[in-house]
């Protein structure tokens, strides 16, 4: 996730990853596991409304993945590359 952060390719926060997700750009969907339920409808929601299909990882801790990552405390992050989203898809399922 850093280097798709680093090429502009990673979208933080759920309202953004939402926006980005009605302009099709989003290939992945990355949910720390202590993320606010509300959050976590609210792009449950959307994926069920989206015509498209995204995958979603739940993995980590809002602290864990923000301070990795070098931003403030987030709980939703976008993946908008495709590649870099089968990356770290092939990577998480190893």
């Amino acid at each position: 996730m850093q280097f798709a952060r680093k090429a502009g390719k990673l979208v933080a926060g759920s309202d953004a990853c939402l926006r980005a997700m009605h302009h099709k750009h989003i290939h992945l969907i990355v949910i720390a596991s202590d993320t606010a339920e509300r959050s976590k409808a609210r792009i449950t929601a959307e994926l069920q409304h989206s015509q498209r299909q995204f995958e979603v990882i739940c993995i980590g801790t809002q602290a864990e993945l923000s301070a990795a990552l070098g931003l403030p405390i987030t709980g939703v992050f976008g993946i908008s590359d495709q590649n870099f989203a089968s990356s770290i898809l092939k990577y998480w399922q190893a």
